[in-house]
C-alpha cells in the first residue's frame, strides 16, 4: 500500500510554541495542515483525528494545564478529548462548540480522508468542557479574550490577549480566500475582520497561515479583497452577468477538481454565490 504523506513542522514567537500536523493516505492530494499553538500551560486546537499519534506523541512532555478550542471544525477539536485525559485539565470553547463536540457529527467523504472525525468531548467521556466564550479567562502570567468572529462557522471565536498583542485566530484569517466553503458568509467574514481591526495586536497565530508581524495589515488585506469581490458581484449583477462571467471578472477560476473532490462542498464559486445571496439586509 502507498505509504500516507504525514506534515509535521514547529516555530517559535517568543513564548508560543506552534506545532502543525497533517495528513494524507496519499501524496496528492496534498494534506492540509494545521497549526495547534502552546503558550504558559495553554494549548489552542487540537489538530485533527488522523494526527492524534503525533499530536499526542508531541505535547506528552509539555505541562498542557488547560485547552482552548476556537471552533468545533475536525481539523481543531478532534483531539480535545484525548489531549485532556493526557494532561488530566478542561477545555474551554463556546456554549455552541462545547454542544457541537458531545459526539461525532456527519463528515463528507473529503473530511474523512484528510481529518477523520473528531473524538468525543463531555463529561461523558471524562473531560470538563467550560462551555465560557466570551468570557475571558488567564494562564499564570496571560490573560485572554475571546471574541466570536462568524463567517467561516457559527460558533468561530478568536482569542486576543491584549498585553502581548497575539490574535490566536483558529480559521478566522487564512489569508486572501479564493474558495469558500458551502455555507460560508462574505459578509459575516468581512464584519469580524473589521471588529478584529479594531483591536490591538501585531503577532497572528493562524490555524493555517501564521503572520508573525503585521498582523493588523494581513486582515486588511483581506477585507480589500473580501469587498472587491462583493462590490464586483454585485455590479455583475446589475448588469446581467452569470456567476461564472462575475467569477471570471473579479480574476478567480474554479477548481473543478477540488470540487469534485469535496463532493460539492468547496468553490471558488460560493464566494461569488455569497456576495450575491448573503446581501446585508
Amino acid at each position: 500500500m502507498p505509504l500516507a504523506t504525514h506534515v509535521t513542522n514547529s516555530l517559535r514567537h517568543g513564548p508560543v510554541v506552534g506545532h502543525q500536523f497533517g495528513y494524507s493516505r496519499l501524496p496528492w492530494p496534498k494534506p492540509v495542515p494545521v497549526w495547534t499553538y502552546y503558550v504558559d500551560g495553554l494549548l489552542i486546537d487540537t489538530g485533527s483525528r488522523h494526527t492524534q499519534h503525533e499530536v499526542l506523541k508531541t505535547y506528552t512532555t509539555y505541562p498542557v494545564e488547560q485547552i482552548a478550542l476556537t471552533h468545533f471544525h475536525e481539523d481543531h477539536a478532534a483531539n480535545a478529548a484525548p489531549l485532556a485525559r493526557q494532561h488530566n485539565c478542561p477545555v474551554r470553547c463556546g456554549a455552541l462548540t462545547a454542544g457541537l463536540i458531545q459526539k461525532p457529527y456527519h463528515l463528507l467523504p473529503y473530511e474523512h480522508y484528510w481529518f477523520g472525525p473528531i473524538e468525543p468531548c463531555s463529561a461523558a467521556v471524562g473531560v470538563a468542557v467550560l462551555g465560557t466564550f466570551p468570557e475571558p479567562f488567564e494562564t499564570e502570567h496571560h490573560r485572554f479574550l475571546p471574541i466570536n468572529t462568524l463567517g467561516h462557522s457559527d460558533d468561530h471565536h478568536v482569542l486576543l490577549e491584549p498585553n502581548e498583542g497575539w490574535l490566536f485566530a483558529g480559521d478566522f484569517y487564512v489569508g486572501n480566500l479564493r474558495i469558500f466553503r458551502r455555507g460560508e458568509n462574505i459578509y459575516q467574514q468581512l464584519d469580524a475582520a473589521r471588529q478584529v481591526m479594531t483591536l490591538d495586536f501585531d503577532t497572528l497565530f493562524c490555524g493555517h497561515n501564521p503572520v508573525m508581524t503585521n498582523g493588523k495589515a494581513a486582515v486588511q488585506r483581506k477585507i480589500d479583497h473580501l469587498q472587491r469581490i462583493v462590490d464586483q458581484s454585485l455590479e455583475g449583477e446589475k448588469q446581467g452577468l452569470s456567476e461564472a462571467a462575475i467569477l471570471q471578472r473579479v480574476g478567480l477560476r474554479e477548481d473543478w477538481f477540488m470540487r469534485l473532490f469535496t463532493s460539492n462542498d468547496v468553490a471558488a464559486t460560493y464566494l461569488i454565490r455569497s456576495a450575491l445571496r448573503d446581501k446585508a439586509v
